[in-house]
């Protein structure tokens, strides 16, 4: 190839094609920077990496004539340079095509540049969102992050509030636990006192109610023995009657005879019996107003029998003085006790006398009883008191003592609920314990009032 030189205008045209390619090729390695290599699509470098293969295919394809043209026999000048000029043209041809390519080439650069740029400044703009929502992002965090600082802050003030009132409720509860201990041991021995009180009540009512039983026997014994004697009186005065009539009948006669010379004496006897007359009379109207039905009654009759002995006498006493005489013993000899013996008016006093005791003694005998129904039923109203305040303690002490494990039962709660929900304690929690606590504490307080 040194002896063949080529013409000066093939030269130039080969310098000439020589220079764009090596300017396109001196412009396309600075464009296929490491930047560009980074930024490109797989597309673009697919398009590049077929183009490096075509030139390398060409550079292969004319390195191989130019060994066969060295292995072929020299020719003559004239088909050398015939040759010569239709390698010219060729390459003439190639040339154009080598610009065609080129112009493509650059045509395809500049489009996937346009695209390179398209895309650097989306990448931009997504660059620059994404900062912004980077930096909001970064912001809110911070917001965040404060805010759970202030969370956590409250919630450890929280948590020290619900500590501190958790143990002053506990104190509390202590003590009211034990406030409720002393009045249950006061309240039992209270009811211990009260007991003692009621067993002592119940045999002293036992003893009143053996003495009242004693007086009510006494009572009927007596009224029975007033009965019997009042009873016996008014047979021995009715089986006397007649017996009396007949001495009377023979004492009056022997005393008419006797007696008619005597007017003094029988005077002063008429005199005693009108004494004798108004202190009957007095104790027949003291015997009505006691009501003692019997002997009333045979008083009665005696003193009707007095009364009309006396009408007799003063009508004797006017018609002849003998008849007078036997009506006043007859009078005299009517004053009978209630054995049925004649007595004088110092005995009938005393008979008037015992029945006035034996009424005096049954009376006091009412009274006493009546005294001793009254202690008894005061005594029964003030056991029915006591059994009443006995229940009601009974009461009481079983209403604190569900009052006490409620609250028991409530702590127990509290403080397994705080052991296992430590982390998860919240205000809503800590104010329903501290209400819970605050309702125990009320409820025990009313209780104990």
């Amino acid at each position: 190839m040194d002896g063949l030189r080529l013409p000066p205008l093939i030269e130039d045209a080969l310098e000439s094609t020589d220079e764009p390619c090596g300017d396109l090729k001196a412009e396309s390695s600075p464009s296929l920077s490491p930047t560009m290599d980074n930024e490109i699509t797989a597309k673009e470098r697919g398009v590049l990496e077929n183009n490096e293969k075509e030139t390398m295919d060409r550079d292969q394809e004319e390195e191989e004539e130019k060994g066969r043209r060295e292995q072929q026999e020299p020719l003559s000048e004239e088909q050398e340079l015939e040759e010569l000029r239709s390698q010219v043209l060729q390459l003439l041809l190639e040339l154009e095509e080598a610009r065609e390519m080129s112009n493509k080439h650059q045509e395809a650069f500049h489009e996937l540049q346009g695209l390179l740029e398209d895309e650097r400044l989306a990448s931009a703009h997504q660059a620059e969102a994404f900062a912004r929502q980077v930096h909001n992002l970064q912001a809110q965090l911070r917001s965040v992050q404060e805010e759970m600082d202030s969370l956590e802050e409250e919630k450890e003030s929280e948590l020290t509030e619900a500590h501190e009132e958790l143990r002053l409720a506990q104190e509390e509860v202590l003590l009211l636990q034990q406030a409720a201990e002393e009045a249950a041991a006061e309240r039992e021995n209270d009811i211990a006192s009260l007991q003692e009180e009621l067993c002592r009540l119940r045999a002293q009512l036992g003893r009143l109610n053996d003495e009242a039983q004693e007086y009510e026997l006494e009572i009927t014994t007596l009224r029975a023995e007033i009965s019997m004697k009042s009873q016996r009186r008014e047979e021995e005065r009715k089986g006397g009657d007649v017996g009396t009539l007949r001495q009377e009948c023979v004492t009056l006669r022997e005393d008419c005879e006797t007696l008619k010379d005597d007017n003094r004496r029988l005077t002063e006897k008429l005199q005693l019996l009108q004494l004798q007359r108004t202190g009957s009379n007095r104790v027949y109207l003291s015997l009505k107003d006691g009501e003692i039905a019997g002997t009333g009654v045979g008083v009665g009759t005696e003193e009707g029998g007095m009364a009309e002995s006396y009408m007799t006498m003063v009508e004797c006493q006017s018609t002849s003085p003998g008849t007078n005489c036997r009506l006043v013993d007859a009078s005299i000899q009517k004053n009978i006790s209630f054995d049925g013996k004649p007595m004088t008016p110092t005995g009938w006093n005393g008979g008037f006398g015992e029945i006035f005791s034996l009424r005096d003694q049954l009376k006091q005998a009412e009274e006493k009883a009546l005294l001793v129904q009254r202690q008894c039923d005061g005594l029964k109203t003030e056991l029915r008191e006591l059994q009443e305040l006995y229940d009601c303690s009974q009461r009481e002490r079983a209403e604190l003592e569900e009052e006490l494990l409620h609250c028991k039962a409530e702590l127990e709660r509290l403080a397994g609920g705080w052991q296992g929900s430590d982390i998860e304690w919240n205000p809503i929690l800590t104010v329903t314990a501290a209400t819970a606590a605050l309702l125990i504490m009320v409820s025990l307080l009313r209780a104990l009032t």
